[in-house]
């Protein structure tokens, strides 16, 4: 009698351990709302995270080179456009100058790669290219150096946030509104006191067109993560369908490179094409692949500061009290903005709750 019963005891041995399987079952089906979650903030969760291999001493390196060529950049720009070189000449010789660099990429490419949308072959050099560089060209020949570092560089987070929010549907923290707040804030300061203390110099016609070429180059950054390409592709799409659009521009209004020295226009070819064009393509995304997004973008905010510093060295162009608050207030605001911080502050808060 109860041999029966002892039969009956295996089978619901193998009854249990059919939910044991059923536990692990749940498991591998967790991670499927894991991935969802980047899908809602897509721009925040991504640069906070720590960068798969040690950056060791060559990604702040490459960092710290980009914003010194992006700053050497518009203290030459300004140098050239006041020693009777056009924001013409300039163009060309930043885009030739990255074309013929980026020549290698164009042959393994070509000038259409696959895949690229006729839109983005359009827009991505008339807006990162043709505009842009007219427009801070141009700016730079009513306002100082200073000025440039405030206006472009500076409001493009809040610009590309814009855009950004409008098309791709991000987010922003409030600290990164608050970052963006100082960023008006300081750009109005400065742009208020040149139109009050110097109205005669016409430096407003520059803000403009450097809002101009920020609104240019958000519309481009844009542009560049919907389209998918590969930044040297990208690099290489933009100097070369520039170059030919402004190639084609100086055919019909004439260009004059007489105006500069030869030692002084192979000073831009070098700052212009071979650095700011080419070099600081691959140095920022090298810094942005080791260090993250969120931390390369909040040490831009010195591009303004070594702007400044740099058009009072070399060029002579003073810096008042109260555009040096301007200049300060900007770039902390865009150090907020780069989304850099809100983990830190994180932390701080667990620490502080823990004393």
């Amino acid at each position: 009698m109860r041999q029966p019963p002892r039969r009956d005891h295996p089978a619901p041995g193998p009854a249990r351990s059919a939910p044991g399987p059923a536990h692990p079952a749940p498991g591998p089906a967790r991670p499927a709302p894991g991935p969802a979650r980047p899908a809602t903030g897509p721009a925040h969760p991504a640069p906070d995270r720590p960068p798969d291999r040690p950056a060791g001493w060559k990604a702040p390196a490459a960092l710290a080179l980009t914003i010194l060529i992006w700053a050497s950049f518009l203290v030459a720009t300004r140098a050239a456009v006041t020693a009777r070189m056009g924001p013409l000449e300039v163009a060309l010789v930043r885009f030739g100058t990255g074309a013929v660099l980026f020549l290698p990429v164009l042959l393994r490419h070509g000038p259409v790669p696959r895949g690229v949308r006729p839109a983005d072959l359009v827009l991505l050099p008339l807006f990162g290219g043709v505009l842009f560089i007219l427009l801070l060209a141009g700016g730079l020949r009513f306002a100082p150096v200073a000025d440039s570092g405030v206006f472009t560089p500076s409001m493009l987070p809040l610009y590309v946030a814009l855009l950004s929010a409008a098309l791709l549907g991000e987010r922003f923290s409030r600290l990164q509104m608050a970052g963006f707040a100082m960023i008006v804030t300081g750009a109005l300061a400065v742009g208020g006191w040149e139109a009050a203390a110097n109205a005669g110099t016409g430096a407003w016609r520059g803000h403009l067109m450097f809002t101009g070429a920020a609104l240019s180059w958000a519309a481009y950054t844009v542009l560049f993560r919907r389209s998918g390409l590969a930044p040297a592709v990208a690099g290489a799409v933009l100097c070369f369908w520039s170059a030919v659009v402004l190639g084609a521009m100086a055919l019909v209004v004439g260009v004059d490179f007489t105006a500069l020295p030869p030692r002084s226009l192979a000073l831009q070819v070098l700052v212009q094409g071979v650095l700011s064009g080419f070099v600081a393509t691959f140095t920022f995304f090298y810094a942005v692949r080791h260090l993250g997004a969120s931390r390369s973008a909040a040490f831009a905010a010195l591009v303004p500061v070594l702007a400044a510093v740099g058009g009072w060295a070399l060029l002579g162009e003073a810096i008042g009290p109260v555009k040096a608050a301007g200049i300060a207030v900007v770039s902390a605001g865009v150090a907020l903005a780069s989304g850099a911080f809100p983990l830190r502050k994180r932390v701080a808060q667990h620490a502080a709750h823990d004393v």
